[in-house]
């Protein structure tokens, strides 16, 4: 048992994913305005990219928050791999269709990652395995699942939750939260969980 579902972390499937492809054929689309648009299958993607362990918390507007061991591709990693030019805003697609798009600065954070593992074990299928976004400094929705394409864009594009009333920003407010570690309660005070 992977350690998301061991700490009975919550799932969201707004675009009710079932499947995706077999590893073989997934494949990511890096597009935009970057010298490596072009369609990569999953681990002719990676082998780019050394592996890292970032620790920190995935905070969702449901009002839980999961701390972890995430494992993946550095987003500073990527963006020196991608060299992108201006840009305003990165949009990210699930294999469900599901869509969010983040502003540039919003990106400069050193935990941000795209994730394959949590706690050394695959990331299981109801968490967006095989590969997704952890982007700790804004809440979940803005953390895109099953992740099949990565966009460099000049314009804004409104996403799936934010077509439905969601804030476009995705910054995390002040508010109680259940820590899903330990089932306990606490409050945030907006911005990156960094505490707890």
């Amino acid at each position: 048992m992977g350690f998301l579902r061991s700490v009975k972390c919550p799932v969201f499937n707004i675009e009710n994913t079932t499947e995706v492809p077999e590893r073989s054929e997934y494949k990511i689309e890096i597009g935009g305005e970057t010298d490596k648009a072009g369609t990569y299958q999953i681990d002719e993607f990676l082998s780019n990219f050394k592996n890292v362990t970032l620790n920190s918390r995935l905070t969702s507007v449901s009002r839980w928050s999961v701390r972890a061991d995430w494992q993946g591709v550095s987003w500073s990693d990527f963006i020196k791999w991608a060299n992108p030019s201006e840009h305003s805003h990165i949009y990210t697609e699930s294999y469900g269709g599901y869509n969010t798009s983040v502003w540039t600065e919003d990106m400069d954070n050193p935990r941000i990652l795209i994730c394959t593992h949590v706690a050394d074990d695959e990331l299981e299928f109801e968490y967006g395995g095989p590969i997704r976004m952890v982007i700790p400094n804004l809440w979940g929705y803005k953390s895109c699942k099953w992740l099949k394409r990565i966009y460099f864009m000049k314009d804004y594009i409104k996403g799936t939750w934010e077509s439905n009333g969601y804030e476009d920003r995705g910054e995390i407010q002040p508010c109680m939260v259940e820590d899903v570690n330990t089932g306990k309660h606490f409050r945030i005070s907006g911005g990156e969980v960094l505490t707890n």
